[in-house]
This record gives structure tokens, sequence and C-alpha cells, in this order.
């Protein structure tokens, strides 16, 4: 099945849910960006069948329309998780709070369909500093296991 790219973000917005889980290094309230990490499961409806850098194309374009200075540190690629296919970006935006402060955030994502679900896995904190956790979102990663 082939979607033009506006009906596959169409499909994936309405598909949205709120996350399994979600962590955070440290507890809130916290006065800068809280590294986190955020597993949710969306069903994959018609969209079952398309490659997960297709998939994964179609959700970012809701993120580029929301956030205006998104832009990609890697670009959309094929990958693997727990030893699954899936596909991969790395990329930055500016969050901006309700009380006017701006946070510049590295974002990485990982897309991982399995049958009738697909998995989406958001690791996001600052770009740089003590907080930028990038040993601590490895080991997460590496430490994720998906029946087959």
């Amino acid at each position: 099945m082939r979607l033009a790219d506006p009906d596959l973000q169409q499909a994936l917005q309405t598909r949205a849910t709120a996350p399994l889980f979600v962590f955070s290094k440290h507890p809130e309230p916290h006065p800068d960006l809280n590294p986190s990490i955020q597993v949710t499961l969306r069903p994959s409806g018609n969209l079952a069948g398309l490659s997960a850098t297709a998939l994964l194309k179609g959700a970012v374009g809701t993120m580029q329309r929301a956030l205006p200075d998104f832009t990609y540190v890697t670009p959309i690629r094929a990958t693997r998780v727990s030893g699954l296919p899936a596909a991969h970006l790395r990329a930055t935006y500016t969050l901006k709070t309700t009380s006017g402060a701006r946070h510049p955030v590295l974002t990485r994502i990982w897309l991982i369909p399995r049958g009738a679900f697909i998995f989406l896995i958001g690791m996001s904190g600052p770009p740089e500093g003590p907080d930028a956790s990038e040993e601590e979102f490895k080991q997460v990663l590496a430490s994720i296991e998906l029946q087959k």
C-alpha cells in the first residue's frame, strides 16, 4: 500500500496515543530541560506494510509543521532495534515553555513497526552539557527487547 505524504501524516496523527512510558532524568519540577525517554505504541491500521523509514518520514512531517526550527542532525535512515527493522533520526528544535523560556533540544527518534502496531521511542534532552545524556540514552536503547 502506498499513501501520499499528507495521507500518511494524517493517518499517523489520528492514531496518536499517550505514551506507554515516560522517564525523566530529574524529578520535576526541574529548572532546565529535563532529559527524557518516551515509548509510545500506536496501531498501524492501514499503514501496515509500509517501511519504517516511510512511516517515520510521515510522523516527522507533523513535527516539522509544529516546530519551525526543526532541523535534521542525521537524516531518517534504516536501522535495527532489538533485532527488528526500524528507522532512526536525530534532530534539533527549540522548546518554548508557557512562561516564555526557550530550551534547545536534541531529539533522537526510533520507529519500529510490529505487525498491527508501531513503536515510537523518543529520547530528548539538551544538545550539550552535563544533561546531554548521550551515554544513558545509548544504554537504554541497547537494553530494549521487543518480542519477535
